[in-house]
């Protein structure tokens, strides 16, 4: 009877660590950050070819129509952000994160003695991503919850999210022309990125009527918890190919960037499950911890297949560009790979328990941007894109998997700046505005106000499509670029 009742309670406890466990984070979008301050303030409408150092990342194949030596630190960037996410922790519990950042976005050269060469080379060392996102919510109230108490229990949840990603790309490309209607180039680019995320929730049910004493009080306490950290740095490389063509006023651009390939990544994940005074079937409760870290584990992470395409018309004081790129799929994979281990003292199978995965849907996007002559030397730019989200399916990964996502937010950019041209400098100066919305209909991070006892919410409750979410973010961007003189 004895092996029966433990054998109750091991499944119960499986059945809590089987759900699927998703963390909130928002790094799921392609094309939140444009580089260098003109194509920023175009929306990155620019494949069809920019005559300056953004080229390096845009389209290689536009360097060898560039005629000047430059060196542009494009641009400082100062963002203020806020998320907001109804419902988030429960009805009327909501959550937000609202940081401010400052970072470098592009740093750039373009190096060459002879203008009439046939080819050109440059660099750029670009922020490819950054987020930062700070979200902790408490919540109490009184539950009638346990059994064996009369009345209702004081109830006390916690959330914390924490998601901060850096991710640099050092680009160094070469355009080659053909003739004067066409070019193509080749960018080679090796990828840094950090992520570290902590994502940890609790539950507490505390009753003062039960049999156990705490410094003469009587107590009884009833707790569910999750805790996730992981800590990860990968090394990859990708191969960015471009054609471009002109033909008097019009521009015409193509690039293909293959998928990135990891030469190096490790993590250290640290996870644990606690369940201590909840219910079983049969006498007794439940008492479970289940913990492991692992450090130096093998890790990667892909960027897909994709495809731009992009048009520009010039004018005698302006321009109009258009531009458009596809991201494949990425099939779902084994980010962060761990060892089996033995994860409780109640277990004697080593299970995977740190094994995160990831996975992607196909997207596309576009951009529009307007180049304007106000004055002699001052020009007008105004830009918008989209940047939609990748995790639009359920189906990219298999139900259960530990993974960090995100809610699929498909965000809106717009943007303007000026820029005014001295002797041998170009100084830029811009703002952009950043919108997104998501209506009722995706799953709640958790929810703390309608808390269950039985399996398998245990003190929480069933996570409802109720939340919606509202982005909004302000950046502020100023680039500089200096002209050699050419012999």
């Amino acid at each position: 009877m004895t092996l029966t009742i433990r054998g109750t309670k091991l499944f119960l406890f499986n059945i809590i660590l089987s759900l699927p466990v998703v963390i909130q984070a928002q790094d799921t979008h392609y094309w939140t950050n444009q580089y260098g301050a003109r194509a920023s303030f175009l929306g990155g409408a620019v494949i069809a070819g920019l005559d300056d150092n953004s080229s390096v990342y845009y389209n290689p194949a536009n360097l060898a129509f560039i005629k000047q030596s430059t060196v542009s630190l494009n641009t400082s960037v100062y963002k203020y952000e806020d998320i907001f996410m109804g419902n988030g922790g429960g009805t009327n519990v909501d959550l937000k994160s609202q940081r401010i950042s400052l970072y470098q976005q592009m740093v750039s050269g373009l190096l060459t003695k002879d203008p009439q060469k046939r080819w050109r080379m440059g660099f750029n060392i670009l922020a490819r991503q950054n987020v930062n996102i700070d979200m902790n919510q408490r919540h109490e109230g009184e539950y009638d919850l346990l059994s064996s108490n009369v009345g209702n229990e004081y109830y006390i949840g916690n959330l914390e999210l924490r998601n901060n990603v850096g991710e640099t790309w050092g680009c160094l490309g070469i355009g080659i022309k053909i003739n004067k209607h066409f070019s193509v180039g080749l960018t080679t680019i090796l990828t840094y990125r950090s992520h570290k995320h902590t994502f940890f929730y609790s539950a507490r049910a505390m009753s003062g009527n039960a049999g156990t004493v705490i410094q003469g009080i009587p107590i009884s306490v009833a707790t569910n918890s999750f805790y996730l950290h992981s800590r990860t740095n990968i090394i990859g490389g990708l191969l960015k190919a471009g054609f471009h063509g002109r033909f008097g006023k019009w521009r015409f651009g193509l690039n293909l960037s293959s998928p990135t390939v990891t030469f190096w990544g490790e993590s250290r994940v640290h996870r644990e499950d606690l369940q201590t005074n909840l219910p079983s079937i049969g006498p007794g409760t439940i008492d479970k911890v289940r913990t492991d870290e692992q450090q130096n584990l093998k890790s990667v992470y892909k960027y897909p297949l994709s495809v731009g395409a992009g048009i520009t018309y010039s004018y005698e004081s302006g321009l109009i560009g258009f531009s458009a790129e596809y991201f494949m799929k990425v099939p779902e994979y084994r980010m962060i790979e761990s060892e089996p281990s033995r994860i409780s003292i109640y277990d004697s199978i080593r299970t995977d328990f740190l094994s995160m995965y990831h996975g992607a849907d196909q997207v596309i996007n576009f951009a529009l941007g307007w180049e304007q002559q106000l004055l002699e030397k001052i020009k007008l730019h105004i830009g918008m894109r989209t940047d939609f989200s990748y995790v639009r399916t359920n189906s990219r990964l298999t139900k259960g998997l530990l993974t960090i996502t995100s809610a699929p937010v498909d965000l809106w950019h717009f943007s303007a700046g000026v820029s005014w041209r001295r002797k041998q400098s170009l100084m830029s100066v811009g703002v952009k505005y950043t919108y997104g919305h998501l209506d009722e209909g995706f799953r709640q991070l958790i929810n703390f106000t309608e808390p269950l006892i039985q399996a398998p919410w245990f003190l929480f409750g069933e996570r409802s499509n109720s939340a919606y979410m509202n982005i909004h973010a302000v950046t502020l961007m100023i680039g500089y670029t200096y002209y050699f003189a050419l012999k």
